[in-house]
């Protein structure tokens, strides 16, 4: 332990140079405030003890400067202080320093102070070691879950969504989403499209929907029906994620020549149409449970069919969206969310949506993900 000696009087810094001997401490001394920030910047020691009333600059300057100082480590400041001289010793604590020693100097008291600093200094060393492995940890930690979003993002990856039929968001709550929307044109007049909630959050929410995409994209491409699409994914589902995790999901596709629509529900918030005077012309409430709940034997894949005959907007959110708090711990809640659909105008409902939640949502709040999709049928 290096110990910094601050005094104009050589013989007091010649005594408590003298009591320390025996602790094997590194002394270095000093004459003045001056001096002392000097050393300190140089030599870094670990405790300075700091006479009040000296020439050049006194203690209390002293001790300003080198608190003001950005430094790691925190150095111990013991004020010397003549017995009786309170208001300098009220001065140099209220500015910084540590502790006080009393002139005239008693040796054991000096020992004890100085032994409990090099006690608390070894808890510091560790503190600090474990500070810096905790850096180290959290930088790689970070580099590995940037390079894992990368991979993420490509296997995801969502050309598709620029569709001219399609509006929609989609915002993560952490670096991974567990929400996932994905869509696949198999004809000019024909579109398949999904809407899914994995649990949880992060990470271990945006695995399952690898398996999802893969499924739904590789069997939409096959022109496969709804009802095996959804059994599929129920089955790898179970088949590859951990007992306990599931994935909520809509499942639909869309016929334009025809006007029709058939759709799997299991676990989303229900599903409704709206017409261009801002009425509820369908629905698809959830008549399913979550994929990766029930085994292929008990998995029910039967669906719904709807023959649209005027303009309308399908609308699909995952519940992140009415789950959104606000300061007060108040939801977003189906109401407000159905007032702003209501309320805005056909083609405009994604940005009004975005516009209500961006204003109702408290950023210090830990949030759900949040998605919602609106698909224009003509």
């Amino acid at each position: 332990m290096k110990i910094l000696i601050v005094d104009d009087q050589p013989a007091n810094r010649a005594l408590l140079n003298k009591l320390l001997a025996k602790t094997a401490c590194q002394i270095l001394l000093a004459e003045n405030g001056q001096e002392a920030i000097d050393i300190f910047q140089q030599q870094q020691p670990d405790l300075i003890l700091m006479d009040m009333m000296m020439p050049v600059m006194d203690g209390t300057e002293a001790i300003k400067i080198i608190r003001s100082l950005n430094t790691e480590k925190r150095v111990q400041i013991i004020i010397i202080s003549a017995l009786g001289d309170e208001n300098n010793t009220i001065k140099g604590l209220s500015v910084g320093a540590d502790d006080y020693i009393s002139k005239p100097f008693n040796g054991r008291i000096v020992e004890a102070k100085v032994s409990a600093i090099q006690r608390m200094l070894t808890m510091q060393k560790t503190l600090l070691e474990n500070k810096h492995n905790l850096q180290t940890y959290q930088h790689k930690n970070e580099r590995e879950l940037n390079f894992a979003k990368s991979v993420f993002e490509k296997i995801i990856a969502q050309n598709s969504l620029n569709d001219k039929q399609l509006n929609y968001w989609i915002e993560p709550s952490k670096m991974f989403s567990g929400d996932l929307i994905s869509v696949k044109r198999i004809a000019e007049n024909q579109l398949y499209f999904m809407l899914a909630d994995a649990t949880g959050h992060g990470l271990s929410a945006a695995l399952p929907t690898i398996i999802v995409n893969q499924v739904f994209q590789a069997m939409s491409q096959k022109k496969a029906s709804i009802s095996s699409i959804a059994r599929e994914i129920n089955n790898r589902l179970n088949q590859d994620i951990p007992l306990g995790h599931f994935v909520a999901l809509a499942i639909g596709l869309i016929d334009n020549t025809n006007k029709t629509m058939e759709i799997w529900n299991g676990g989303l918030p229900p599903l409704f149409a709206l017409n261009s005077n801002n009425e509820v012309v369908q629905q698809f409430p959830s008549t399913h449970v979550s994929c990766g709940i029930f085994s292929d034997k008990e998995f029910d894949d039967s669906t719904e069919h709807w023959h649209w005959t005027e303009k309308s907007e399908l609308f699909l959110y995952s519940d992140g969206l009415t789950d959104v708090l606000d300061e007060q711990s108040k939801s977003f809640g189906e109401q407000q969310l159905m007032n702003v659909l209501l309320q805005s105008t056909e083609g405009n409902r994604i940005q009004a949506i975005k516009e209500a939640v961006n204003q109702h949502i408290d950023p210090d709040n830990e949030q759900d993900d949040i998605s919602c999709l609106v698909i224009y049928c003509e």
